[in-house]
């Protein structure tokens, strides 16, 4: 039994992240002509990142959480991140015996393949772990093909650039001035784009700038240009045209290693250093998949490692030298993640599995 109708609850926590990433899934189904209410509680985010066609696309309807009284929910219910509805919802779920697909954060750890595709319990409801991930047991990730089409119509241009290009999208985190300081002992002219938000505040505080969006600073072969936050297909050409992405949370990082780019994930801070085995565990992934290139991951590792903090003591080379290694390495690694399919592809055939054996 195919369902044409599903629900999508997004409880943003990490701003962009979790609003992208639902934003992303919402409208990727809806090219597949399933009817798609996406219910966020930050519309204000949520909007930040839409485009006229989101808006206008007669099968998303983009709305806050719904009033308790007036919700009848469609067959199949998706919870982004695992998030927690209100007992009231999820008793008309339980009425109307909704599919509920309890969709995980992204990780490269072990137990997502285990765990992916299994029942939970949880509230009583008919519900399922689902797992993005990086390997064929888990439900890969969210990317369209006009993503691929981008790439491949950007490379002649970006080949005729003479300055090295690098986006900045981060939380608070003085580790920047080390990869500047890197990538200036080439001599070479950097051009830094810096998104509004914590990563501008960030930049200001450490050169002791003023710059708001639409602002530019020059200092000798370092260029720094302040943009306001964009929508998804901007930010995707932005990526795409930068020789090194840095990243953060979920959604960006996935949208940089689709593009095949040299990235720098700045991971969200968890507690007791959970973030920095979420981090070893993905390079850990690559190494497994892409044996050949275990020693220039391996300093990819310590490059992202460092960013986020941790002191490891390696030799890094200089980026520049190593930025060509490393795309060959992000070109590998993105073609591994598009063999494994779509995300959205998996979980329909999942969705339509499930319903088919409980029918």
């Amino acid at each position: 039994m195919n369902y044409k109708k599903y629900d999508i609850f997004c409880d943003v926590i990490d701003n962009y992240g979790d609003a992208g990433f639902s934003l992303r899934l919402a409208r990727t189904l809806s090219e597949k002509d399933i009817e798609v209410r996406l219910f966020c509680n930050n519309l204000e985010t949520l909007y930040t990142i839409t485009d006229r066609q989101d808006l206008s696309n007669q099968l998303l309807k983009i709305s806050t959480w719904p009033v308790c009284e007036s919700y009848q929910p469609s067959d199949i219910v998706i919870e982004a991140f695992s998030c927690r509805l209100p007992d009231i919802l999820n008793k008309k779920l339980r009425e109307n015996r909704s599919l509920v697909i309890e969709l995980e954060y992204l990780t490269a750890e072990k137990f997502a393949e285990d765990c992916h595709g299994l029942s939970s319990s949880a509230d009583g409801l008919n519900s399922y772990f689902f797992f993005p991930g990086f390997s064929n047991k888990t439900g890969g990730l969210i990317f369209e093909q006009k993503l691929l089409n981008k790439k491949r119509s950007l490379e002649e241009h970006i080949h005729q650039q003479t300055k090295i290009n690098v986006s900045l999208f981060s939380y608070k985190n003085h580790n920047i001035t080390k990869i500047i300081n890197n990538l200036l002992k080439a001599k070479a002219g950097v051009k830094i784009t810096v998104f509004k938000g914590l990563a501008l505040d960030n930049v200001n505080n450490i050169l002791n700038l003023n710059l708001k969006p639409g602002d530019q600073h020059i200092s000798g072969n370092l260029e720094l240009k302040a943009v306001a936050m964009c929508n998804q297909n901007e930010y995707d050409e932005i990526l795409l045209s930068s020789d090194l992405n840095c990243v953060r949370g979920e959604e960006s990082v996935v949208r940089a290693m689709l593009c095949g780019k040299p990235f720098l994930w700045h991971i969200y801070p968890q507690s007791e250093q959970a973030h920095i085995t979420k981090l070893n565990s993905l390079f850990d992934r690559m190494s497994e998949y892409l044996p050949e290139y275990q020693h220039d991951i391996e300093i990819i590792r310590t490059f992202n490692l460092e960013y986020n903090g941790v002191e490891t003591k390696q030799h890094l080379p200089p980026l520049l030298e190593f930025l060509p290694k490393w795309k060959q390495v992000c070109d590998k690694w993105s073609l591994h993640l598009i063999k494994l399919g779509s995300l959205t592809d998996n979980l329909i055939k999942f969705i339509n599995f499930i319903t088919s054996k409980n029918s």
